[in-house]
């Protein structure tokens, strides 16, 4: 590959902070912000909206015309919410695509309407063949803007992402490389679920001893869903599946705690994401995932509570209750 010029495709609170990474690395980075008004603010030196309080870097060039955002680039990172990934690509002109590049995607989740996971969505949409590779793992947005440590995976092509691991890692960000990106991927997707579970116990107050056993459970349910996926079961275990996780069910700036939380304070998930400018994916993530277990015959009994407790089909106390309640079993085989 040569010098890195790469285009963020998103600019919410993870594409900017992305992009403002990239910026502090010394490149010239463009990004794509569907809201003119956005890409104003970016302009100005904050993105107000989506990352309150945090100096963006001069080489940083917002677009709102893909034309501007994709003009010589060879690497595009898509930071979109999942379910908006298929539209947006079909909103790019084909000519507009780099000849050669390659495609990283920085989204979590599972995309609703497919069942799709993002890398399959880039496979199918993304003109020329491009390498197309997974970023995840513990990542609140501000933190990585403010370059504080953080540790990502980079799934897909051990080989082809050794480069992108090499240009992009420093002091403040380390890359380690997995071929699992499935296994990365549905991590990323299902610790969203397993967050708006923790926001319900936390919202519930039911202590830290309820939370600490909610984590340690969805590793066992994610786990059996990467082996039925056919993913790498030792994934769940690393950045993108456990480090992911503690962050996303312990940490207040979680989205999608905050979902739980207040679902459990007695609101609707449709009335608390309608008034809201940020997106949960846990909450399309989680019955999209319910669907494909039921059809591999896998049982993931926590995403099912989480489906129900955002369909207004339980209450959030029934739903703990009936996690708690069922029948006894081994810890062991999964």
């Amino acid at each position: 590959m040569h010098e890195i010029s790469p285009t963020v495709i998103g600019a919410g609170a993870w594409g900017t902070a992305f992009a403002n990474y990239l910026a502090g690395l010394g490149y010239s980075v463009k990004i794509w912000a569907r809201e003119p008004e956005v890409v104003r603010q970016i302009e100005t030196g904050e993105n107000e909206t989506f990352l309150p309080g945090i100096n963006l870097r001069k080489n940083i060039f917002p677009a709102n015309d893909f034309k501007k955002a994709l003009k010589d680039s060879n690497q595009l990172y898509f930071a979109v919410p999942v379910q908006y990934i298929r539209e947006t690509i079909k909103k790019i002109p084909i000519p507009l695509f780099p000849e050669e590049y390659c495609a990283i995607n920085l989204s979590k989740g599972i995309e609703i309407s497919t069942r799709k996971l993002p890398h399959q969505i880039l496979y199918e949409c993304l003109p020329n063949n491009p390498d197309i590779f997974s970023l995840s793992g513990p990542s609140f947005a501000h933190e990585v803007a403010s370059r504080k440590p953080v540790l990502l995976v980079i799934g897909g092509d051990l080989q082809k992402s050794k480069v992108i691991q090499e240009k992009l890692s420093s002091e403040s960000l380390r890359i380690y490389q997995s071929k699992d990106i499935i296994g990365v991927e549905l991590s990323a997707a299902l610790k969203n679920v397993f967050a708006i579970a923790a926001g319900i116990l936390d919202g519930l107050n039911t202590g830290q001893n309820g939370r600490a056993a909610l984590i340690v459970r969805g590793l066992a349910e994610l786990r059996r869903f990467i082996i039925a996926m056919g993913g790498d079961s030792t994934t769940v275990f690393g950045i993108a599946g456990l480090g992911d996780l503690v962050l996303t069910c312990t940490g207040s700036n979680s989205r999608n705690h905050r979902l739980g939380t207040m679902i459990a304070q007695g609101k609707s998930a449709e009335e608390i994401l309608s008034s809201v400018k940020w997106v949960a994916e846990g909450y399309f993530t989680a019955p999209a995932a319910l669907v494909m277990a039921n059809k591999m015959g896998v049982s993931l009994p926590i995403t099912e509570q989480v489906v129900q407790a955002i369909n207004n089909e339980i209450r959030p106390q029934e739903a703990i209750n009936l996690l708690m309640t069922r029948p006894l079993k081994k810890e062991f085989p999964i």
